[in-house]
């Protein structure tokens, strides 16, 4: 998992075009139930971001039986250009990290989870304020499944 964290922060910081950043709130999303993400232009239409989110109570019968569980989303989207408003498409991988249990099933402590989403984001220019929702499928060892995010967050 540090190789892959690693090459993204050689990619976010050694592209010289990089006109914004953007650090947000993720609730549901490509971290599954929410998480912490930093995202940078590459180009006027590239974005790529990573994020943390970290549970440490269990969440749901059903879905974990270990309360420490953590999501790292790694993603690459493509934007309409506008200043205020845009569509984004994009995907990407979230490693897993915890003893995880989904319906009855063991998931691999070290799982990734695809993602592809599409959805419309709304920047505040005069306030640096971005809100998005955006729409998800995500893959998980063979299982996939429609979610939804909403996002709240800073450009500066």
């Amino acid at each position: 998992m540090k190789k892959y964290l690693f090459t993204l922060i050689l990619i976010i910081c050694g592209v010289s075009y990089g006109q914004k950043n953007i650090l947000y709130a993720e609730y549901g999303g490509a971290g599954y139930l929410g998480t912490f993400n930093y995202e940078r232009m590459l180009t006027k239409n590239i974005i790529t971001r990573i994020g943390y989110g970290s549970y440490d109570q269990e969440v749901d019968i059903n879905i974990s039986k270990n309360s420490n569980i953590s999501f790292y989303p790694i993603g690459l989207s493509y934007i309409t250009d506008s200043d205020k408003e845009q569509i984004e498409f994009g995907g990407g991988m979230t490693v897993l990290n915890g003893d995880l249990e989904m319906n009855g099933e063991e998931i691999d402590p070290d799982a990734r989870m695809l993602f592809f989403g599409a959805g419309y984001r709304y920047h505040f220019q005069e306030i640096g304020v971005l809100l998005g929702l955006k729409g998800y499928y995500l893959s998980l060892d063979g299982l996939g499944a429609p979610w939804a995010g909403i996002s709240l967050g800073w450009s500066f």
